[in-house]
């Protein structure tokens, strides 16, 4: 999962090694913090970018 900012250069990513959860909460934390539109991206399994 990757979300950003659609206003600024904020970004969070399970590619980053934090869960999903965790990336969710940050983007609402961004939200409250700021009142920017957070937008997300599924990636794709890690078994895929592998190979």
């Amino acid at each position: 999962m990757h979300k950003y900012c659609l206003e600024c250069g904020w970004r969070a990513s399970t590619e980053d090694g934090d869960s999903e959860r965790e990336i969710s909460r940050k983007a609402i934390e961004h939200f409250v913090e700021t009142g920017h539109t957070v937008d997300s991206i599924p990636l794709p399994p890690r078994c895929v970018i592998k190979n």
